[in-house]
């Protein structure tokens, strides 16, 4: 019983190493071999490729150790079968250049910027021991001719406002009106406006001194004014006339940057600006 078990188990074995080797390839019964030849095809240059830690060929020749020749065997009492096959020593790792580059040290950590002396004492900046004082900016719009050359002249001899306050011109065209009016009271502008408001024309409400009273359009030139003013009559207004709403006219606006409280104090206490026409800039 053994023995046919025995016998049994060097047969599979015989078997197993016959498929291993591949002789019963023509039988159809080859082993699987994992191959991947089209890695191979998508190398890139492979020749190219070099181990950064293998020592250069040159220093690797100068390393290895020198064989003996076999005239150097013979005389060694070796034998010429010996200096045959006396097998190769193994190579020693070649040695660590002298010159070797040394290990870079860590960069030093970038020193602190030192603050600027001249910075840290100004007044105003936030930085030093003594800050300046909060400051702010204000303006005045809508200031006339003669206004705006009084501020000229009581801000430009104050030496601590220099640079902190501007005046800039603003220059307004005329405004011509077509106009319907004076009425004679609010019941007659209401009824006039529903008129109006039946015949589909475009009015609004204007403001003392013109109320009350209703304008049917609002023009930069009295040839603009008149031309819409014939256009109105053809639709069947015939009470309203051509008006100049206001000349041209020139404003100016004051504008205060970084000044402090007690200097808003100070140019207040000066009057050169009607009463509480400062506002905060926007």
């Amino acid at each position: 019983m053994l023995r046919g078990l025995a016998l049994l188990l060097l047969l599979a074995n015989l078997g197993l190493w016959t498929y291993t080797q591949g002789h019963l390839a023509p039988l159809g019964l080859a082993p699987f071999e994992a191959r991947e030849p089209e890695r191979l095809a998508q190398q890139v240059a492979p020749h190219t490729l070099r181990v950064l830690n293998a020592p250069a060929p040159a220093e690797a020749a100068a390393a290895a150790p020198a064989l003996p020749e076999p005239a150097e065997a013979v005389a060694a009492g070796l034998g010429p079968l010996a200096a045959e096959a006396t097998p190769a020593a193994a190579p020693t790792p070649a040695p660590r250049p002298e010159t070797e580059p040394a290990a870079p040290t860590p960069a030093a950590a970038p020193e602190a910027p030192r603050p600027n002396p001249a910075i840290a004492a100004a007044p105003g900046t936030g930085l030093g021991t003594a800050p300046g004082p909060a400051t702010a900016c204000w303006q005045a719009r809508g200031l006339s001719g003669p206004q705006a050359a009084l501020v000229r002249a009581a801000l430009e001899p104050k030496a601590e406002l220099q640079g902190r306050w501007s005046l800039t011109e603003t220059r307004l065209p005329p405004r011509w009106l077509v106009y319907i009016g004076p009425l004679a009271s609010e019941r007659a502008l209401q009824q006039r406006r529903s008129e109006l408001s039946l015949a589909e024309i475009e009015h609004r409400s204007v403001a003392a001194p013109l109320a009350p009273g209703l304008a049917l359009g609002t023009f930069s030139s009295r040839e603009r004014a008149e031309t819409a003013l014939t256009q109105v009559r053809r639709q069947g207004v015939r009470d309203a006339r051509v008006l100049q709403e206001r000349p041209e006219s020139v404003t100016h606006t004051l504008v205060l940057s970084a000044v402090s409280a007690a200097q808003l104090r100070q140019i207040e206490a000066m009057a050169i600006v009607p009463p509480r026409v400062l506002q905060s800039c926007p």
